[in-house]
């Protein structure tokens, strides 16, 4: 169906159109043309003459860039963004898991739902991979929370049927099936803008047994899956005393059925040459969380040497762990953990984020009918955020 050009709007900015790990195409200035939602040019030449009726929108000042995308954050630790000490496991026994557990009652699951996703938003993320608490009902309600904001979001009910706080301790089959319900209502919600992702909290919190059961249910389904892996070094030695007869911590999730190309692993910072070569060979992404990783102390992702393997690797923000939501900050923090570019970075935050989560296709750059996800930047700020060319 032909678009009449009165519904077109034509943006003057300066625009940043990620293309490879090495390569952003700058526009300076930048002609971007949406019509219907979708990207229907980005050029240097100004389109006016052929496009009389359109909208015309001049912010020649500011910067344009794809919506972010955040492949790793937890949403029941909003609350707590910045606060706390400590390394890994204290941290979640001090101040994480008493936090979640409040996500048993819906009404603070709604509040701090509805916060979260205003506050994505405000930073300009326009598609999240979201941990959620173990709670069915408060996960629900972060469904309904990502669906009013407009956004993109993968949610997953945290899964954790050992070695837990009692109020966060669930029955394996009980973890099971509120798991698959909840993935049976929402997975595809939305013309697919709404994702359910099985979410094992991490190996040491979850049997083998949990652990396979979600890996059969995921190859039936097609269903993504998130975890954590090789955070930090203690919790390294506790997953190994935990499962004695695997060679690695990543061989823990490879002999539950875990490792594949839709499975995201954050952090990924301790692992072992044969580690890497498993995740390669599966083709698991891997979540960055630089932010988080220097917070918590817990070391520094070897970036240079997950790439040169071919690890698919994006930018998480890993809240609360991180202290922000912000993927421009994370973006300024990848720069110096990982040694590169802010070329590199962004594509990070963008199109590496997308084709983690199989949708290259659909957002990460400016190409022709994908959708129109952006954000307008000036003074390293977010201004304005665009979902499928409307402003959230």
């Amino acid at each position: 169906m032909a678009i009449p050009d009165d519904s077109r709007r034509i943006f003057k900015a300066s625009v940043l159109n990620p293309i490879a790990p090495d390569r952003v195409d700058a526009y300076a200035p930048g002609y971007l043309t949406v019509a219907g939602g979708k990207i229907e040019q980005l050029t240097s030449d100004d389109p006016r003459p052929a496009l009389r009726f359109a909208e015309y929108i001049d912010i020649s000042h500011k910067t344009i860039m794809p919506g972010f995308v955040d492949t790793h954050v937890h949403l029941p630790q909003f609350a707590i963004m910045g606060i706390g000490s400590g390394e890994l496991l204290s941290w979640l026994n001090t101040y994480t898991y008493p936090e979640e557990a409040r996500f048993a009652d819906p009404e603070y699951a709604a509040k701090i739902s509805q916060q979260f996703f205003d506050a994505l938003v405000a930073n300009g993320t326009t598609t999240a991979v979201v941990y959620s608490s173990v709670h069915e009902e408060a996960t629900d309600i972060a469904f309904c929370a990502a669906r009013a904001s407009g956004i993109r979001a993968f949610i997953g009910k945290v899964m954790m049927d050992r070695n837990s706080p009692d109020a966060l301790l669930e029955e394996t089959e009980q973890s099971i099936s509120r798991s698959v319900r909840l993935f049976n209502k929402w997975d595809g919600a939305e013309e697919g803008r709404l994702r359910y992702i099985f979410t094992p909290r991490f190996a040491a919190a979850c049997s083998m047994q949990l652990m396979k059961r979600v890996g059969e249910i995921a190859l039936e389904r097609g269903a993504f899956v998130q975890s954590h892996l090789s955070e930090n070094r203690h919790e390294v030695e506790w997953v190994r005393r935990l499962f004695p007869s695997s060679p690695s911590y990543a061989a823990v999730y490879h002999g539950a059925g875990l490792l594949t190309e839709r499975s995201i692993m954050a952090h990924c910072i301790h692992l072992a040459p044969d580690e890497i070569a498993l995740l390669s060979r599966a083709r698991t992404k891997v979540a960055f969380c630089p932010y988080s990783n220097r917070t918590l102390r817990s070391g520094t992702m070897p970036y240079q040497t997950l790439r040169d393997a071919g690890l698919n690797i994006s930018l998480g923000t890993d809240v609360a762990g991180g202290p922000s939501l912000s993927m421009l900050e994370q973006m300024r923090e990848t720069m110096t953990a990982a040694q590169i570019p802010w070329s590199e970075a962004l594509y990070l935050a963008t199109l590496a984020g997308a084709k983690a989560l199989g949708l290259a296709g659909r957002i990460g750059n400016f190409e022709r009918g994908k959708d129109a996800d952006f954000v307008v930047v000036a003074n390293d700020v977010v201004e304005e955020v665009y979902v499928r060319g409307r402003r959230v």
